[in-house]
């Protein structure tokens, strides 16, 4: 009986390590979800924005400045209706970024492009979505290394559609 009760004690300890996949900001008026795999790496959950970044883990880039990351930022508005000018307003800042490219890609409700950060040219894709009056942008944003196979890739994609989806007042 004692090993069974020791290995219930040692599964329930894995588990609540286990990084947490569920984020909110604005007290919880913008929710959303991140795989496990993905490190906050920033929180600022007060004031006007609110923040938080997320570290990608790539092996190609070990020993590297570069890395991938998501931040998902939000900013109360006034009122909805300011919310086409919130987008204009961060897409402008996107193209003041140095090496700034446009995609090429038209989406709505996405902005692609890429950027030169050191060395190294970054594709980053901008979501934005309005939450109740609260203006959300999600950054992906990864290094475009010859070493970063297409499933990794995939997979970093596949994890900001899945965040951008699950966004919810």
């Amino acid at each position: 009986m004692k090993p069974i009760i020791a290995l219930l004690f040692l599964a329930s300890g894995i588990s609540s390590a286990q990084a947490p996949t569920e984020f909110a900001l604005n007290d919880g008026r913008v929710r959303f979800h991140a795989p496990a795999t993905w490190t906050a790496i920033m929180e600022k959950r007060d004031g006007n924005p609110q923040a938080i970044a997320f570290q990608v883990p790539n092996a190609a880039a070990a020993g590297t400045d570069d890395a991938a990351d998501v931040t998902v930022k939000t900013r109360q508005l006034g009122s909805p209706a300011d919310f086409g000018a919130a987008v204009a307003d961060e897409q402008e800042r996107a193209r003041a970024q140095a090496g700034y490219e446009a995609d090429g890609t038209a989406d709505a409700g996405q902005h692609r492009y890429f950027v030169q950060r050191g060395g190294t040219r970054y594709l980053v894709r901008d979501s934005f979505r309005l939450v109740g009056a609260i203006a959300v942008e999600v950054r992906c944003r990864r290094p475009l290394l010859a070493a970063t196979p297409t499933g990794w890739s995939n997979d970093f994609d596949g994890g900001c559609d899945r965040l951008v989806a699950s966004l919810q007042p």
